[in-house]
């Protein structure tokens, strides 16, 4: 039996760098639209409710508790 090695070619490495970087930025912009979108209905909540800043604070807490067990999740 044979064995052959293949170098991988440079355009096809430079090919894949860039679909990996455009992977990763299409994950970032989705991230920021949704944190876009959720600190959007916090606002209108704080106001519609016409929270006080303590109030604001602890909602505003809580959000970020969301987002920090949303984060353990995914390691």
């Amino acid at each position: 039996m044979e064995y052959t090695t293949t170098l991988p070619h440079p355009d096809a490495e430079q090919a894949l760098a860039l679909m990996i970087h455009a992977a990763q930025m299409q994950e970032r912009k989705g991230g920021a639209q949704a944190i876009a979108g959720r600190l959007d209905a916090l606002a209108r909540k704080i106001s519609r409710e016409a929270l006080n800043g303590v109030e604001a604070a602890a909602l505003l807490s809580e959000e970020a508790d969301r987002f920090a067990h949303e984060a353990r999740e995914i390691d």
